[in-house]
């Protein structure tokens, strides 16, 4: 829709900032990241080590807190439990092939072999110099496949009508929520 609206007006959409990353693959499915590029339109995976869900900083006995806390217990009870650990599990297996990896560079990795350009956060110099080390190798076929097997297993951990987070900016009104 913002690409009809915008060419209708004569701009040319360039990039689109979406929710894409290993836990949240509703965008590869739905087909707008095939759109996207068949449009020529560069996009930025933003949230792509969701929450810090992909890093192994929380599991089980250690959940996060705030309203990140109702889409961790989602992830690690029942189902979810056993699907999002073996995509932990098959993410450490492939970081191990990789001298130094971490989690958080395949899971950055991933969103670079779709054709995205990750925007992960940082909270210290540690974690943006592990970031940028995810530059430094990439995935091959076989881990994309791996991941994607691994990933489809994972129920949705938010359902966007239940969502804990903010639907609405509160300044403007606009959608936060996307996906």
């Amino acid at each position: 829709r913002a690409y009809s609206a915008l060419k209708a007006r004569g701009i040319q959409l360039a990039i689109n900032q979406i929710h894409l990353l290993l836990l949240s693959r509703f965008l590869i499915d739905n087909g707008l990241l095939r759109t996207c590029d068949e449009l020529g339109v560069k996009v930025l995976a933003y949230s792509p080590l969701c929450l810090g869900f992909l890093t192994g900083k929380y599991n089980k006995g250690n959940l996060p807190s705030g309203p990140r806390k109702a889409a961790a217990k989602k992830l690690f009870e029942g189902e979810s439990d056993v699907a999002f650990s073996n995509l932990i599990s098959v993410m450490q297996t492939i970081a191990d092939k990789n001298k130094d990896a971490s989690l958080s560079q395949v899971a950055l990795n991933w969103t670079r072999a779709k054709g995205t350009i990750p925007i992960p956060g940082a909270r210290n110099l540690r974690q943006a110099k592990q970031n940028l080390d995810a530059l430094n190798w990439n995935l091959t076929e076989d881990d994309v496949r791996a991941l994607d097997q691994a990933s489809i297993a994972v129920p949705p951990y938010i359902d966007p009508a239940k969502s804990p987070f903010a639907k609405k900016d509160i300044r403007t009104g606009l959608v936060m929520f996307d996906s």
